[in-house]
């Protein structure tokens, strides 16, 4: 059957203006500027929550957007995360919830505090003048808010998994540390009036193991990217300066968070086996955000160790760049590099969806990526670019040639990019949301 698409009706003129709650726990979700890679936790679901909020925000017919996230203080991690209240943009904030546990908590770690997280929610939408009419939970913690609010008032809600448990392998439903996540991610397919995703795989795929009925109330709406202007195309320069021998050659870039999954250690294996790659192209790697390698989580500590020894066994120091830090600004200007004769590669084990490389198309730059989950989707949807396996070190290296030397590269990645353009964008994304969100029943009753 496939996931359902839905397009913006029109509504009469009196359609009452709506108000839009969004739940999001984990990671460092804040106006932005978003320090993406902070922690493991903080990556592409919060750069979706945001675009999305502001972009129904911004809608004629929507009276607020509200983002609930959770309060925390943490060295190293901006003091804001503590405030109660933080505008994002007009008619766009985020609300904090508040418990006894004040430290910043880890994904797993968040589990325990689910139970006093609802009991903050339900009281703050006790204490609202006006209930949001719709609820829309972002992974199945914040789903389990949602369930005790529509019991409780009657809210309505909507689910986006962003990812799923089940996806991390074909033992994942043995695992003890899993078990519980996916119950609840069960428990959150059934109860939601509907699910938001991203891309067919995630509708006819992913969430097939979660209910026959899953894919039928699955709704594929192409979420847009908040992408940088380009003010600056020297912006990077000083963050590879340091790392690379000849900084002119085009560059290999991948954007991901350290994290096994995202299959960074396997792309440095993949440029170590191909000397003709490393003579064609330098290889950059924006891992997150890191003050070292061993202060972070455990896996991420694991992975980035396993970065820098990759390099060093294999004599790639000069070729490859692992630059500590960058901001949106220098992102942009890695980007526009790439687009001069370069590639963007993403070679996760398993990509449930892959902002990145939107980002990456809309900046006219081609896509090498995981053939495993929504990048199907998104290459398809582009017109350009090549799926590869992720375990096949040489057909990614083939895959990068073949799109460096291809004669109609320029033309292609235009096309592409008008594509990514056109396909992937906020507006559209909230138009169809709030559409959607008007099927799910009458406003809730008010207080």
């Amino acid at each position: 059957m496939g996931c359902v698409s839905h397009a913006a009706p029109s509504f009469p003129a009196e359609r009452p203006f709506m108000h839009i709650l969004h739940v999001a726990l984990g990671g460092c979700l804040k106006a932005p500027p978003v320090s993406y890679g902070i922690t493991e936790d903080t990556g592409g679901h919060i750069a979706y929550i945001l675009g999305a909020a502001m972009a129904q925000a911004r809608l004629a017919d929507v009276h607020a957007v509200d983002i609930v996230t959770r309060a925390f203080r943490a060295p190293g991690l901006d003091a804001v995360h503590d405030r109660t209240t933080e505008e994002v943009a007009p008619g766009c904030r985020i609300l904090r919830l508040r418990t006894s546990n004040h430290a910043y908590l880890s994904k797993e770690a968040l589990e325990a505090e689910v139970p006093a997280l609802t009991l903050a929610f339900l009281d703050l939408l006790r204490d609202m003048p006006r209930r949001p009419d719709v609820i829309h939970a972002h992974f199945a913690d914040a789903a389990r808010l949602a369930r005790a609010a529509e019991a409780e008032f009657g809210i309505p809600w909507i689910y986006t998994p962003h990812s799923l448990a089940l996806q991390k392998g074909p033992d994942a439903d043995r695992l003890p540390a899993l078990r519980t996540r996916i119950a609840s991610e069960r428990a959150a397919v059934a109860g939601a009036g509907a699910i938001i995703v991203s891309s067919r795989d995630e509708a006819e795929r992913q969430l097939l193991p979660y209910g026959a009925d899953a894919e039928g109330r699955s709704h594929c709406l192409a979420p847009g990217v908040d992408l940088a202007p380009l003010s600056d195309a020297t912006a990077a320069d000083g963050l590879l300066e340091p790392f690379l021998r000849d900084p002119s050659l085009p560059i290999l870039l991948a954007v991901a968070r350290p994290v096994l999954k995202k299959n960074l250690i396997g792309l440095i294996e993949t440029y170590a086996a191909s000397p003709v790659l490393q003579g064609r192209a330098n290889l950059v790697i924006l891992a997150g955000l890191r003050d070292g390698i061993v202060q972070g989580p455990a896996e991420q500590n694991h992975v980035l160790r396993g970065l820098f020894d990759c390099v060093d066994r294999h004599g790639l120091w000069g070729k490859v760049a692992l630059p500590p830090r960058h901001d949106a600004r220098q992102l942009r200007a890695l980007y526009d590099r790439a687009a001069q004769g370069g590639v963007f590669v993403n070679p996760a084990f398993h990509e449930p969806f892959g902002l990145t490389l939107i980002e990456a198309a809309q900046a006219g730059v081609p896509v090498v990526a995981t053939r495993n989950g929504g990048p199907v989707d998104i290459v398809a949807q582009l017109g350009h670019g090549a799926l590869v396996d992720p375990q096949d070190p040489a057909q990614i290296a083939a895959a990068c040639l073949r799109l460096m030397d291809d004669p109609d590269r320029a033309a292609r990645a235009r096309m592409a990019q008008v594509r990514a353009l056109a396909v992937f964008d906020w507006g559209d994304w909230a138009e169809r949301s709030v559409a959607l969100c008007r099927t799910l029943g009458q406003p809730a009753a008010r207080p």
